[in-house]
């Protein structure tokens, strides 16, 4: 484990503002490294729009001063007419800006999400198994992937802000014109709101983040109502109205929450907003005293009551930009706590790779397979699910797993596959620690069918060749391994036969029996050339004589290959050349049929118990 453990209650601490500051620089090289051209054409229309409102108030102020200069003389019209055409050079170059610059805004956010969106979906495929046996680290990847939208924004969150400091500091040298101190009486009056809108930000975060939870049990109530596998069950024993009220109850839950928070803060908002009115108020009575003296010119005076509404209106702006910044590093932060996490630091994970790892590739399996001492517990449990597992696998032998339910023999085949390290003891290939191996190759070396093996609604050519992705379009390795399982029959039938798509997701998918799915599942062994096949009662939808037939056919066609599988049916356990007998995670007995037979211990028991039921 890494020195830095995993630690839930830290990753939900709010970041301080000074955290998420060092986070802008980074997602805008993000965003750098998706589009360059992008970044820079935005840049550049980020300048030109905000220079448009206070170059038209400056021109307007032209415009008025000429008119009221000229009256009782003759208006000399160029003077109005370059400052009008500009000004509607510019209504309309501004909407052309922002037309590009809402198509370049769109493509770069498309891209960036698709950017971050593969970060993160290889950070979670390439995580231990332990971080998915820690429930707080799916409320964890739960916010981390509805943040992305965030990311995908906040780079034009954080250009629109450029936008409103560069308006802002234009009408800054208008408001001048008045007084130089004019637009603090403005500002001032404005900056309140941006704490308490910061701090809105904040508390909203908070309840997002307290109520992840409940959001996930909300999404996880739907989902029992709306998916095709639970429809049977949610209607014979009539579930449908349980779930909807759960569903309702954490949603009012979440609602009652959010109206308070918004019914504390309202009236705060009020009196900001009273306060910034006051403001303008102040200065334009201010301009129109002024005025009256003959202090300022008509045109001033017009250019000073535009301009004090649009610095307001900037700062407004701004004070919200801020806060949709703050607000989206806030849920950003979520993300990159994923992006960071040491994949070391979770209580159970994978030891780091040793220094010149073995490849499995390169180096043949001739001795096989050594279990001694290994015990084990899944992460932040404080019961041993093995205890000093003992025995060996002869390279090209067929060993049967066998014991009750729970007595740890799917947990035994993590470790086999190393999805986890054993807590004592070891495991060692060809005599080697696994740990010495490195890990791809190890994995690529084993060829495993789960117990609950994934039904993917794609063809029946790709159900197979997700067992080897190198070689997921070489139809002839496809077919072989379904004629080596005997999955060929079943494809031959289906309607496309091998481009037949499986489920019904899709219009055109042919959903497949219990049975028919194992047969698929178990082709996808056969895709690569493993030395080692791993079988985790991948039959057990099949009759007796189905199982019977396909092990048979198993063993015949993996006669170079070291078969590990697990079965309740002794008819098929009695063919492996070895037979492990598991009892409270502990490998109580180790031998041949024959032998543990004669022993009379207990695999002799739970054979006649299933011998004496047959026999009834």
């Amino acid at each position: 484990m890494s020195d830095e453990s995993y630690n839930p209650s830290e990753l939900f601490r709010i970041k301080t503002v000074r955290e998420l500051s060092n986070l802008i620089p980074r997602v805008l090289k993000l965003s750098w490294e998706v589009s360059p051209s992008m970044i820079i054409l935005i840049g550049a229309l980020t300048v030109v729009s905000g220079l448009v409102s206070p170059a038209t108030i400056y021109l307007t102020k032209v415009i008025v001063d000429t008119v009221f200069e000229s009256q009782g003389l003759t208006l000399q019209w160029s003077l109005v007419v370059v400052p009008l055409a500009l000004i509607f050079s510019l209504w309309l170059g501004s909407s052309v800006v922002n037309g590009i610059g809402g198509v370049v805004q769109d493509q770069l956010s498309e891209r960036t999400f698709n950017s971050t969106n593969k970060k993160l979906l290889r950070k979670a495929s390439t995580l231990d198994m332990a971080f998915f046996e820690a429930p707080k680290f799916y409320d964890q990847l739960t916010q981390a992937n509805q943040t992305q939208g965030s990311l995908q924004y906040l780079p034009m969150y954080i250009f629109d802000v450029f936008q409103s400091a560069i308006s802002l500091i234009a009408l800054i040298g208008l408001m001048s014109l008045l007084h130089p101190l004019a637009f603090l009486v403005l500002v001032l009056t404005v900056v309140p709101s941006f704490f308490l809108q910061g701090h809105m930000t904040r508390r909203g975060f908070q309840l997002s983040s307290d109520l992840t939870r409940n959001m996930r049990q909300t999404d996880y109530m739907a989902q029992v109502l709306m998916e095709r596998e639970k429809a049977k069950e949610v209607r014979i024993f009539g579930l449908g109205n349980l779930f909807i009220e759960r569903y309702l109850n954490f949603r009012y839950e979440y609602i009652a929450a959010s109206k308070k928070q918004m019914i504390r803060f309202m009236g705060l908002n009020f009196g900001l907003e009273l306060l910034t009115t006051l403001g303008i108020g102040v200065v334009s009575i201010y301009a129109v005293i002024e005025a009256a003296r003959g202090q300022i010119s008509p045109g001033t005076l017009t250019a000073v009551f535009a301009a004090a509404q649009q610095i307001v209106s900037s700062v407004s702006g701004l004070v919200f930009m801020l806060n949709h910044v703050y607000g989206s590093s806030l849920e950003v932060s979520r993300l990159f706590d994923i992006l960071d996490l040491d994949p070391l630091s979770v209580a159970g994970s994978l030891e780091p790779p040793r220094q010149n790892p073995i490849s499995l590739d390169a180096h043949r399996i001739e001795s096989g397979i050594s279990l001694k001492n290994v015990s084990f517990r899944y992460p932040a449990t404080d019961r041993d699910v093995l205890k000093n597992v003992s025995f060996s696998i002869p390279v090209g032998s067929k060993v049967a797993i066998v014991g009750k339910n729970g007595a740890g023999k799917t947990t035994l085949v993590k470790l086999l596959a190393r999805f986890y390290d054993p807590i004592t003891g070891t495991i060692r290939l060809d005599g080697c620690d696994y740990r010495d191996y490195d890990l791809e190759s190890l994995r690529g070396g084993i060829g495993i069918v789960f117990q609950d093996f994934v039904k993917y609604d794609i063809s029946a050519a790709e159900n197979i060749g997700v067992g080897s992705v190198i070689n997921i379009a070489n139809r002839e390795k496809i077919v072989e391994a379904a004629v080596q399982s005997g999955a060929d029959v079943l494809v031959d039938s289906l309607p496309e036969k091998y481009d037949t798509v499986l489920g019904r997701t899709m219009d055109e998918g042919v959903d497949l029996s219990g049975g028919e799915w194992q047969q698929i599942s178990i082709a996808r062994a056969y895709m690569s050339d493993c030395p080692i096949l791993i079988l985790d009662e991948p039959t057990a939808a099949l009759d007796s004589l189905r199982e019977r037939e396909l092990y048979e056919r198993i063993s015949k066609l993996s006669e170079n290959k070291t078969v590990i599988f697990i079965s309740h049916r002794f008819s098929t356990v009695r063919m492996a050349d070895i037979i492990v007998v598991l009892e409270d995670g502990r490998s109580v007995e180790v031998g041949s049929h024959e032998e543990l037979l004669a022993r009379r211990g207990k695999y002799y028991e739970m054979f006649e118990l299933q011998a004496t039921k047959y026999r009834e």
